[in-house]
């Protein structure tokens, strides 16, 4: 009997060192899915902000209705990612208020004292926060 699932060797690597945020938006830019939220639709990437800036995705998922601003970045969350994200995600949601929305945090590592801060404020603002991993097979 042949046994579908297969073992392969893989080992954690650095997205910084593998990727720039450019070349790591594209890669979510080809399979959103790989953030986890479900069946996405780009509603905007760089998209200007009036108060400056840029979001890097926002993004709507079309069965549930609920749009999310997505903010990424290499390496370890800051604070700066943190009060960008939720300054992006409250002016996205003024434009649509009939819409639902997420704040969402994507980073390669998000520190202790950063997931404390976003567990603290999750109770107030709907705020996401996702580490994303890459692997290679050895």
């Amino acid at each position: 009997m042949n046994d579908p699932l297969q073992y392969t060797k893989s080992e954690k690597i650095s997205l910084k060192a593998h990727f720039n945020e450019k070349s790591l938006q594209d890669k979510i830019h080809e399979d959103p899915s790989i953030l986890g939220l479900g069946d996405l639709d780009i509603i905007g990437r760089e998209r200007k902000q009036s108060s400056g800036g840029r979001i890097d995705f926002l993004f709507l998922n079309s069965e549930t209705d609920i749009m999310y601003e997505t903010e990424i970045m290499l390496g370890e969350t800051d604070e700066s990612q943190i009060i960008r994200t939720i300054e992006y995600w409250d002016v996205e949601r003024k434009h649509f208020p009939t819409k639902v929305y997420r704040a969402v945090i994507v980073a390669e590592e998000i520190a202790n004292r950063s997931f404390n801060v976003i567990a603290l404020m999750k109770r107030s603002i709907p705020i996401i926060a996702i580490q994303l991993n890459a692997r290679c097979a050895s």
